[in-house]
């Protein structure tokens, strides 16, 4: 009978054991699983913030580029007279939305622990920081995309006129240099590593760019053309409507430039 109780016992025991450690199991995966999901999301608002914090510099660079709080009402991100990107009323929104999911379901999980991740909080609290991310996101991408357009309208050069500087003498080391530099500037806007070296290496190539361009030799263009294209593509300088004369609008139909001009005042 001992004998027979001990075996019994000796069972029991294993079961218990054999029990705690499927708990515990579930425990452990419950736990992994809610902290790979909010580390997910973390990452993805980490790596877009990275992208954030170099807004400031590129304001820096171009003025015209991310609206100012003085004079008008924006969404998105907005420059304070300190020049510190601040967030607009909008993105504010989502990130007070966030920060309170977050919390909410902090409380959830201390009460709950590890069943915490059947609870909604912990979805709600993922898609809030989701929502954030992905606007900052795309704010970014537009800010981006617009200072890449603005710093190649400072330095393109009509693709007739590259051609002409291969016949003219004296001009084939300004287009060599000039297309090799094109192509360098190219390569890095495509870096998904936005940084401020990035930056500096796009706003370099920028300038280097348009000195070149002003060395190009537009004298075998008519004299209308070479005339508007000094105007259009000097630095800090602004052509007006008296500049394009039939001769020149009749040249930039043939070429297929009017879609890429635009009338400012």
């Amino acid at each position: 009978m001992s004998t027979l109780k001990f075996q019994v016992e000796k069972l029991q025991s294993q079961i218990k054991l054999s029990s705690n450690a499927q708990e515990n199991e579930t425990i452990i995966k419950a736990n992994s699983n809610i902290l790979n999901r909010l580390n997910k999301s973390l990452g993805e608002l980490v790596s877009t913030k990275a992208k954030f914090n170099v807004m400031p510099l590129i304001s820096s660079l171009d003025k015209q580029l991310i609206p100012r709080l003085e004079g008008g009402e924006g969404e998105g991100f907005l420059i304070s007279e300190l020049s510190e990107l601040v967030l607009g009323d909008d993105v504010k929104g989502l990130l007070v939305d966030s920060k309170s999911s977050i919390s909410h379901f902090s409380e959830k999980w201390k009460e709950l622990e590890h069943k915490a991740q059947q609870d909604d909080s912990l979805n709600n609290s993922i898609v809030a920081v989701k929502s954030l991310t992905k606007t900052i996101s795309s704010l970014n991408d537009n800010y981006w995309d617009q200072w890449l357009i603005n710093l190649e309208n400072e330095f393109f050069v009509e693709e007739i006129v590259l051609e002409q500087q291969s016949t003219i003498p004296g001009q084939s080391t300004t287009l060599a240099t000039y297309t090799k530099a094109k192509a360098n500037f190219d390569a890095e806007k495509l870096s998904k590593d936005i940084n401020p070296s990035l930056v500096k290496d796009l706003h370099d190539l920028k300038s280097e760019l348009s000195s070149l361009r002003e060395k190009m030799d537009t004298s075998e263009l008519p004299t209308e053309v070479a005339k508007f294209l000094k105007e259009l593509n000097g630095i800090g300088r602004t052509p007006t409507l008296d500049l394009v004369t039939p001769t020149v609008f009749e040249w930039l139909s043939k070429q297929g430039l009017l879609p890429t001009l635009k009338i400012s005042r």
